[in-house]
């Protein structure tokens, strides 16, 4: 369905999925769900909520690629 999209929550736990599969081997799972929480909390009272899980995404994937 055209225009529908995911409640934020589920979005996020695909955020983590994906971050995840890409830093498999590198860290460790429950580090990197923990790390999207984090951020997650920081955006949690936004009212819009499109951009969140890019703005997640990107903000978890440079503080583990500065590891």
């Amino acid at each position: 369905m055209a225009g529908v999209s995911l409640p934020v929550e589920k979005q996020m736990a695909h955020v983590a999925d994906r971050l995840v599969d890409d830093f498999a081997g590198q860290v460790d799972d429950l580090e990197v769900r923990s790390l999207v929480d984090q951020e997650y909390s920081g955006y949690s009272q936004a009212r819009v909520t499109q951009f969140v899980p890019v703005l997640v995404d990107r903000s978890v994937r440079q503080r583990l690629r500065r590891r």
